[in-house]
């Protein structure tokens, strides 16, 4: 009885060879993988973005701490406020990052995030803490100008970080950013 095989066991052998015969050529069988999103390049954006703003921050903390204001009245408070706004931003990019999921649909063909752009942060503390005001205000209005052109749910959290973003730069005026 084995020897005979059943017409419906040739029609199942018949329709999985093509899947075997693509499996010995591995990946390649597949073709290249799709073009990201363009929802998925803003995001990533916004990630590469926040990771320079994260950078940028921690430069300053580190002037504040060993650079020339180290041992002034106004360094601690300074470095206390630069920090808070550095726990905010670690908090955005968190939350970026968790929308782009490596190996999903959304993130397929997507290459590696670059790593942060090493910040252009003035040595001087002043100069410093004005360049982030500057950096900040610049996040907030291009993130506040992606907002329309990706889907709900990233849109909300664009503007969401974009109005923090913003609620930042008076911080930093008032701790002596001009």
């Amino acid at each position: 009885m084995a020897a005979n095989p059943t017409r419906r066991a040739v029609l199942a052998a018949t329709a999985v060879l093509p899947l075997l015969v693509a499996g010995c050529r591995g990946t390649q069988a597949l073709g290249t993988p799709p073009r990201p999103a363009p929802d998925v390049a803003r995001l990533r954006a916004a990630i590469s973005a926040e990771e320079e703003m994260v950078a940028s921050y921690q430069a300053a903390i580190r002037l504040l701490r060993d650079g020339p204001a180290a041992g002034t009245g106004r360094g601690p408070v300074t470095s206390a406020t630069l920090a808070g706004l550095l726990t905010e931003h670690q908090e955005h990019l968190r939350q970026l990052r968790s929308r782009l999921v490596p190996g999903s649909p959304l993130a397929a063909g997507s290459a590696p995030l670059p790593a942060p752009a090493a910040p252009g942060l003035p040595a001087a503390v002043p100069a410093a803490v004005s360049y982030l005001g500057r950096a900040e205000q610049a996040a907030s209005d291009r993130l506040l100008s992606q907002v329309p052109h990706v889907p709900a749910s990233l849109a909300q959290l664009l503007a969401s970080i974009s109005a923090s973003e913003a609620t930042h730069v008076p911080v930093l005026r008032a701790v002596g950013g001009a």
